[in-house]
């Protein structure tokens, strides 16, 4: 038996403290719920504190001021607090891994912390003064999709395009299926232009950075092809194998990823950090501030990390 899954809360003014509620109202077993306690007195007052799931992070948090729905600098202050102690136990094997639940990039902003999201701040977490390489990767029942950029504005996702970035994506990408699954994954590189550029009449990108790729990471021994036009090649390789997945696509920037992975629903796959000492997924939606406090979040999602996470965790090498 590994040891227990954490799960954080998340921004406390979106649906994180209502999801912990209905978290505990279910049986599931081996899981520790990083939390705060005043926040769940005023968000979640129904939640039977003395529950062993749960974690108590303190803090010298302005709760008063912390309103449903609404990102603050509190929310920032007190979702990063709670996500570095989770971290922390992590990184000292008192975890086997951990979820996610989601933040808002605005509080943290708010709060004096500029990380673009969970990814960035993770590999920092994870080693401050020689942070892994990480890639966000997206697992789903029929597909798994990793990002060659993440969270930067789309022009500077073309812009910085290049070999060596691109070569590093596939590695940790064949490191980390290696590792969670004891097999080589067949890797899919999608096209930045419209119909692969079309032998250079669209762009240049695939033959000038793209296809020397494919051609040196075969030469390292990846089981790599492409690149292919984005427009198709998301629904051509689909994971239908009921053994598992072995396709990954590599995505050259974010939403040309998450576009087809979300078409599938918010309740069939979960977000994961590859490149990590540890283990991390999330699940794939946000803080959804527009429905805090209205008793109108689901646990799916939730209860579809747990199960994932547990199925990498059972195959893990």
């Amino acid at each position: 038996m590994y040891k227990p899954i954490g799960i954080t809360m998340g921004d406390p003014a979106g649906i994180g403290p209502e999801l912990v509620s209905k978290l505990l109202l279910t049986d599931q077993k081996n899981i520790l719920i990083y939390t705060n306690f005043e926040c769940l007195k005023k968000f979640a007052p129904t939640v039977n504190l003395n529950d062993p799931r749960l974690v108590n992070v303190i803090g010298d948090f302005d709760i008063p001021n912390l309103v449903s729905g609404k990102p603050s600098s509190v929310g920032g202050d007190i979702s990063l607090t709670i996500l570095k102690r989770a971290v922390g136990d992590c990184i000292t094997e008192e975890l086997s891994a951990i979820i996610t639940g989601p933040i808002s990039k605005f509080s943290w902003h708010l709060a004096g912390q500029n990380w673009p999201g969970h990814t960035e701040l993770l590999a920092y977490l994870s080693n401050p003064k020689n942070p892994p390489k990480v890639r966000m990767l997206l697992y789903g029942e029929n597909l798994m999709v990793v990002l060659n950029s993440v969270h930067i504005p789309l022009k500077d996702a073309i812009l910085s395009l290049n070999k060596t970035n691109l070569i590093e994506t596939a590695k940790i990408t064949d490191r980390w299926y290696m590792k969670n699954f004891g097999k080589k994954p067949q890797i899919i590189l999608a096209a930045l232009n419209p119909h692969a550029g079309e032998h250079g009449i669209l762009g240049n990108e695939e033959i000038d950075i793209l296809k020397p790729v494919v051609l040196k990471a075969t030469k390292c021994g990846i089981n790599i092809s492409g690149p292919y036009p984005a427009d198709t090649v998301f629904f051509k390789n689909q994971n239908n194998d009921s053994k598992g997945p072995n396709k990954i696509i590599i995505a050259l920037y974010h939403d040309q990823g998450l576009i087809p992975f979300k078409l599938g629903g918010l309740e069939t796959g979960i977000n994961t950090t590859i490149g990590l000492p540890f283990l991390r997924t999330s699940v794939d939606h946000g803080t959804a501030f527009d429905i805090a406090g209205k008793n109108l979040a689901s646990v799916k999602p939730m209860l579809v990390a747990l199960s994932m996470t547990r199925k990498i965790l059972s195959k893990r090498r």
